[in-house]
């Protein structure tokens, strides 16, 4: 498998992790605001969730940001002579 080929697969695969890292993020922050008032505890632990999955959603970009930084094509040198 070339390695472009493996450059767009992980960038993919990160990208749809962090896609759905995101709706649980989004989610899990509007269940945070709906239970602060009725209920601290359970706020409390979709608070976490939302933390969490804001760090995995950050992270796996970062991750994909770097695979395709160091997986880029290297410029060719042409020599003279």
């Amino acid at each position: 498998m070339p390695v472009q080929a493996i450059r767009y697969l992980i960038v993919l695969t990160a990208g749809f992790l962090a896609g759905s890292r995101t709706v649980d993020a989004a989610r899990s922050w509007i269940a945070w605001r709906h239970w602060l008032g009725p209920d601290p505890s359970a706020a409390d632990a979709y608070r976490r969730f939302f933390l969490e999955s804001t760090a995995a959603a950050l992270l796996s970009l970062a991750i994909a940001g770097l695979i395709w930084w160091l997986l880029r094509p290297k410029p060719r040198v042409h020599r003279a002579g």
